[in-house]
């Protein structure tokens, strides 16, 4: 297919006839918007003369309708048939001889509030912007991995012959899926704004095909990338997570360093807030006690480069908690002793981390933090910031040079407060979900305000002892770092049902059987007392999911990633 772009490259000893081409072409879209300028206005001009007549036609049928009603009138006065006028005051007896006209001449025209004349210099625009297919693209978790009766999306960003994203809708995209009986409620949103969703719900699993074309009707080009590879997969088995056979995962990330040696790259200590980047690949970790983030390439489990150290300085932190990556490589850290959050840029080429900016500084106003912890990202570009010394969650616009939006949340027990809000994530729709130190979970809308929570302190299911970090995965199910507990609970993020929970404990003793000699007495630990053994998750402090399934757990005591 003819990309529509290719018409505007030419060489040297084609530029002439090129150029002149265009410019043919342009006086002939020239003639052409000229005459939809003119039919547009004159379609209006045609309604208001359309409108004028009815109401010239309203006023004569209120004047005649007035005429006769006075005319009868006076025919009943001169009658002696008219009824007098009421009395003013109510205990006065009838005049007889005064009447009541049953009309008056009042006739009145307003504009109301459909006046539109200051925005007829605001009808319609000329423009010299459209949209290129070759160089629009598209983005979204459908293009990673899906699961079955999972609703789904991806978003078509257009773009100009420039490669510029559009700020306006009203393109023609189309999209078409292979073998569309194993799909259902296909549907292409336009966004106004140079966006399109389209969204799908896969019904089977296996590999299929999404062609994505915008154009004209016969004038349609396929996007840049099209058509896309489909990779849909049977549901999450989460009674299969961290089994006894895998209770310490299937494979580690990292591990703890050597004592009283500087850490390398790959090892950690107390490692805290993880993420993987927007393909599912990349895993980002908070290395809190050294003061860094360091990368990981799920797919090899090597570690690729650190980024950090401590300090005051812009390239610096002071006890890194959380951790965020958006789908243009933006890292976000909340870089919790030094009150902010440092914007860092990742390079999925070279594996690189680089300073991007520093957002906040400590205080109580919009855009100010005291200890930052936990971070989520919404669909529309937001960042949700777990401002804990302050008890309330900031929503700032990273679109918008990280513009304050909207906080929500105060100190207390009730619906809706918090004490020191520990993380934050959103729902698969769009529900924001906030742990906190009153070992419970609350769920609000988009806009802030409470829907619903779950949980109190406790061992049961449901129950909590330091939720410290949350992550929704794309079958919206919620996994909770239960801290205190030791272990991870999941659960449906729509109504709280639980689903799941796997986790550690301590070591049991085994006795020698008969006639074994008994092993040796342990090692004292370094201040006299015996090392503790412990048996999978002791301190979860971080976790995230991608769209394969993989569940990352950072251990911030046993100083290690586990993968299950």
């Amino acid at each position: 297919m003819a990309r529509r772009i290719d018409a505007l490259y030419c060489d040297a000893a084609r530029a002439e006839d090129v150029i002149r081409s265009v410019i043919k072409e342009t006086y002939a879209q020239a003639d052409a918007v000229r005459e939809e300028v003119e039919a547009a206005v004159s379609q209006r001009i045609g309604a208001l003369q359309a409108r004028q007549t009815e109401l010239l036609e309203k006023i004569d049928m209120l004047v005649q309708s007035k005429v006769e009603t006075l005319n009868l009138q006076l025919y009943q006065i001169q009658s002696g048939t008219c009824m007098p006028a009421p009395p003013q005051d109510p205990d006065a007896e009838s005049n007889h001889g005064q009447y009541l006209l049953e009309a008056d001449a009042v006739i009145s025209f307003t504009l109301g509030e459909t006046d539109f004349s200051d925005k007829i210099c605001e009808f319609g625009s000329i423009g010299d912007k459209s949209t290129y297919a070759s160089e629009s693209y598209a983005k979204g978790p459908a293009l990673g991995v899906l699961k079955v009766n999972n609703p789904s999306y991806l978003w078509v960003f257009a773009c100009d012959r420039e490669g510029t994203r559009r700020t306006e809708g009203g393109d023609r995209v189309e999209a078409a899926l292979s073998n569309p009986e194993d799909f259902e409620n296909l549907l292409v949103e336009d966004v106004k704004d140079g966006r399109y969703k389209i969204n799908f719900v896969p019904l089977a699993p296996g590999g299929y095909s999404l062609r994505v074309t915008i154009g004209a009707e016969g004038f349609e080009e396929e996007l840049q990338g099209s058509p896309y590879t489909l990779d849909v997969r049977p549901p999450t088995i989460y009674s299969q997570l961290g089994t006894e056979e895998d209770g310490e995962g299937k494979s580690k990330l990292g591990g703890p360093g050597e004592p009283h040696v500087p850490d390398k790259v790959g090892s950690v200590h107390h490692p805290s807030g993880v993420s993987f980047d927007h393909t599912g690949r990349y895993v980002f970790v908070v290395d809190q006690s050294n003061h860094r983030i360091q990368v990981f390439d799920s797919e090899t489990l090597q570690a690729l480069g650190a980024h950090g150290s401590k300090g005051l300085g812009s390239v610096h932190f002071d006890t890194p908690c959380g951790v965020v990556a958006d789908r243009e490589n933006r890292i976000v850290v909340s870089d919790l002793l030094n009150h902010r959050l440092q914007v860092l840029d990742f390079n999925p080429r070279t594996s690189e981390v680089s300073f991007v900016r520093t957002v906040g500084f400590m205080g109580t106003g919009e855009g100010q933090f005291a200890f930052p912890k936990g971070l989520g990202l919404t669909e529309n570009g937001c960042i949700l910031v777990c401002d804990s010394g302050n008890h309330r969650v900031q929503v700032l616009d990273m679109l918008d040079g990280f513009k304050f939006v909207r906080e929500f949340g105060s100190y207390g027990t009730g619906e809706g407060q918090f004490d020191s809000p520990l993380d934050a994530t959103v729902s698969c729709n769009g529900e924001i979900i906030v742990s906190d130190l009153n070992n419970r979970i609350q769920v609000f809308d988009s806009k802030g305000t409470f829907i619903r929570s779950f949980g109190v302190r406790g061992r049961k299911d449901g129950f909590f002892h330091y939720p410290a970090n949350i992550a929704v995965n794309d079958e919206n199910a919620l996994f909770v770092c239960d801290q205190g507990n030791h272990r991870i609970q999941v659960f449906n993020a729509a109504d709280g049902t639980f689903l799941h929970k796997w986790g550690g404990s301590k070591k049991k003793k085994v006795e020698p059987a008969e006639g074994d000699e008994a092993p040796p007495p342990e090692e004292d630990g370094e201040e006299g007392e015996k090392p503790i053994e412990w048996q999978g998750l002791r301190s979860p402090a971080g976790i995230a999911v991608n769209a394969r399934g993989m569940v990352i757990v950072s251990d911030y005591q046993n100083n290690v990633i586990y993968a299950f």
